[in-house]
């Protein structure tokens, strides 16, 4: 196939590009960003681009000349630099969206691949969350991903696109994404390899549910390559690991006892991390296309712990 991928130089994207191509498919990365985050010898097989996708001159001729079969569009500002540049976000996160799913309209792109999030939800839910819950995130981030998802079903209804949308967890990876109001959850292992010593910004309590980025990467490719016939839904949630900040700290404790760990709330991102559910249901996953996790907490923190330490000079 013929693939495009929106955010590749990120964590995600880059791996997630680097696993395309090497099953063979001819991948795309477009994003702002100049050096990817994952380098490896498949990712080097990819043909990359710079541009930014809110830019509808520059998208177009990307799309007339890229003849993509499919699009996974990751791209997107993630929840504190929303809430600290909320222009930036709308222009991003649904500009960019709304553009991205126009163009592969329009120039007979068959699937679109929508990298959503759990942070569409907001507080108070019963656990576990639904797939049908009620969506009122405590987020800018998160209104645009709702946002997003709503838009793709439009496409889907209005211009026969293949879209399907899949909300994603906290993912944990080496060199985890900065910008989001949960990146302590991939912060909290590298420190604690690195320096040995960790302080969360946010509240013993507060978590999330986390998804190493193997498996993230496994759950947009499954979805992608589910038949059409199978799906019951347009939009997927997958449940991840539910933690906490205290449950991850005495996870490395468990592995690493000798860091020290301590608490400094910050005050936006605290309320955002405390707005998010912990457990989700993905049910309709596991049915319709099969969805089983291969990491739980201590595996994942055994393989970010080793990840990283071979990193580690």
């Amino acid at each position: 196939m013929n693939v495009l991928v929106t955010g590749g130089m990120g964590n995600l994207g880059s791996r997630l590009a680097a696993c395309l191509a090497e099953r063979g498919d001819r991948v795309t990365v477009l994003d702002l960003r100049p050096e990817p985050l994952e380098d490896s010898p498949a990712f080097r097989l990819c043909h990359l681009l710079t541009g930014d996708i809110a830019d509808p001159a520059a998208l177009q001729p990307i799309f007339a000349d890229g003849s993509f079969d499919s699009v996974f569009h990751l791209a997107a500002l993630l929840s504190a630099d929303s809430e600290r540049d909320a222009k930036r976000a709308w222009r991003v996160n649904l500009e960019g969206a709304r553009h991205i799913l126009q163009d592969a309209a329009a120039h007979g792109v068959a699937r679109v691949i929508f990298a959503s999030s759990t942070a569409s939800f907001g507080p108070g839910l019963p656990p576990p969350v639904q797939l049908d819950s009620p969506q009122w995130p405590a987020s800018l981030y998160g209104a645009t991903k709702v946002a997003g998802e709503r838009l793709g079903v439009y496409f889907h209804h209005r211009c026969g696109l293949d879209f399907r949308g899949l909300r994603i967890p906290a993912v944990v990876a080496p060199r985890g994404a900065g910008g989001g109001a949960t990146a302590f959850c991939s912060e909290v292992f590298e420190q604690a390899v690195r320096n040995g010593r960790y302080e969360f910004y946010v509240e013993p309590a507060a978590g999330r549910p986390l998804i190493y980025i193997d498996d993230a990467v496994r759950a947009l490719l499954a979805l992608h390559d589910a038949p059409a016939e199978d799906l019951t839904r347009r939009v997927y949630q997958v449940a991840g690991i539910p933690a906490t900040a205290r449950e991850m700290a005495a996870a490395v404790l468990a592995r690493l006892p000798e860091v020290d760990f301590s608490y400094r709330p910050d005050p936006l991102r605290n309320a955002i991390a405390r707005s998010l559910p912990i457990h989700i249901d993905d049910s309709h996953a596991v049915r319709d296309w099969n969805w089983s996790p291969r990491y739980d907490l201590p595996a994942m923190t055994l393989r970010m712990i080793e990840e990283l330490q071979k990193e580690s000079p």
